[in-house]
């Protein structure tokens, strides 16, 4: 639904359905043909006027189709039209994916020759009840109408909806074997390129994304390009399809900025050179501002949490993957701020316990070390005076 409800409001999509609507109620009522047998009734009841209104069939008839054509424009752009598009494709196949899987059936369908179509029955009955209420009592005439318009036309959409269903039915294998093969990169790596192996992995992977992004931008030029413009408007096509690629460009998007963020991270720790004047950066700028704030003195919650700060920093990395896990349409906005947070939060921690990592880097610990309440750490080599 969130994929196909934006097409109600789109102004080249309603325009379309508009036209459509109105040259089928014409065709069914036959305006000009009823407007011409009612002047000729009134020129059987009043003969002086008949020579005056013969000419104006066609004008009335006109006027009648712009009459039709308003109404139903204004029920297309109308709130009630969104709930009935809607309401519609709830009960139905969702369009849109009738259109990548190739099922039939529901408001959206699509034949073997290529052509997307939707019903209007619904529609039709809907501007007919809206005449009547505005006293058109031509519209009085409109039958039942359960007719089709035409979205798309084009043998690729058809032939492609075959390797998109191989494709859907393959995917979840793809999927698996692709973090399969990371992993086992990652496994069989040599011991201390490990983390250049992940970084390796999350470039791969943007790599993939970016060449899939180019491919679906030259895929989509030449696609609209088969779609013959009298069939449907380039610029309905044009925002159907766009939609219909909506929720894979998404996609493409998130897996992009995540693979860059594993390729960062998995530099950012490793040994490299660059990495280390990046972390010794960090570590200057902490102790400039531990100095500014708080004098270089280690309080005793400090101790703690230099001496828990990697299982804090593994809790708050492992939530960062759970909300990428379990957000149910991540796109690459939710995969940076995600990431931003989580670094802004580590970052956090190493800056308020780098008193205490520097204290005990000074004593050749490593770490810092937890002091005793009410007193100084306790001594563990005292020295004893000579008897």
């Amino acid at each position: 639904m969130a994929t196909v409800a934006p097409l109600a409001s789109d102004p080249a999509i309603q325009a379309e359905i508009s036209n459509k609507v109105t040259a089928q109620i014409t065709e069914a009522v036959d305006v000009e043909g009823i407007t011409r047998e009612a002047m000729t009734e009134l020129g059987n009841v009043a003969p002086r006027a008949a020579a005056v209104i013969s000419g104006l069939a066609p004008a009335i008839a006109e006027q009648t189709k712009t009459l039709i054509h308003t109404a139903v424009s204004r029920f297309v752009a109308s709130p009630q039209f969104q709930d009935l598009w809607i309401q519609v494709n709830r009960v139905a196949h969702q369009g849109l994916i009738n259109l990548a899987t190739g099922n039939t059936g529901g408001t959206v369908s699509i034949d073997e020759s290529g052509t997307v179509t939707i019903s209007t029955k619904e529609i039709i009955a809907r501007v007919k009840t809206i005449l009547i209420e505005q006293g058109v009592g031509l519209a009085s005439r409109i039958p039942e109408v359960d007719a089709q318009i035409t979205l798309l036309q084009s043998p690729e959409l058809a032939r492609a909806a075959e390797a998109i269903r191989t494709l859907d039915r393959t995917a979840p294998i793809l999927a698996w074997l692709t973090v399969l093969s990371a992993l086992g990169a990652i496994a069989v790596a040599p011991q201390g390129w490990r983390r250049r192996t992940t970084s390796r992995v999350g470039l791969a992977l943007a790599v993939a994304m970016a060449v899939l992004a180019l491919g679906l931008a030259i895929g989509l030029d030449i696609f609209l390009g088969t779609i013959p413009s009298a069939t449907v408007s380039p610029a309905a096509a044009q925002s159907l399809v766009d939609t219909l690629l909506t929720p894979l460009r998404t996609g493409v998007r998130f897996v992009f900025v995540l693979g860059l963020l594993i390729a960062v991270a998995a530099f950012l720790t490793g040994h490299s050179r660059p990495a280390e004047a990046v972390r010794q950066g960090l570590a200057r700028t902490g102790d400039y501002l531990t100095g500014k704030l708080g004098a270089g003195q280690a309080e005793p919650w400090q101790h703690w949490l230099a001496r828990y700060r990697r299982i804090l920093e593994a809790i708050i990395i492992g939530v960062a993957v759970l909300v990428l896990i379990l957000w149910q349409y991540p796109t690459a906005a939710v995969a940076i701020w995600t990431a931003v947070i989580a670094v802004l939060v580590i970052l956090l921690i190493e800056l308020m316990c780098r008193p205490a990592v520097v204290a005990g880097q000074a004593t050749g610990t490593g770490q810092a070390a937890l002091p005793v309440a009410g007193g100084p750490p306790e001594d563990l080599n005292p020295t004893r005076p000579l008897p």
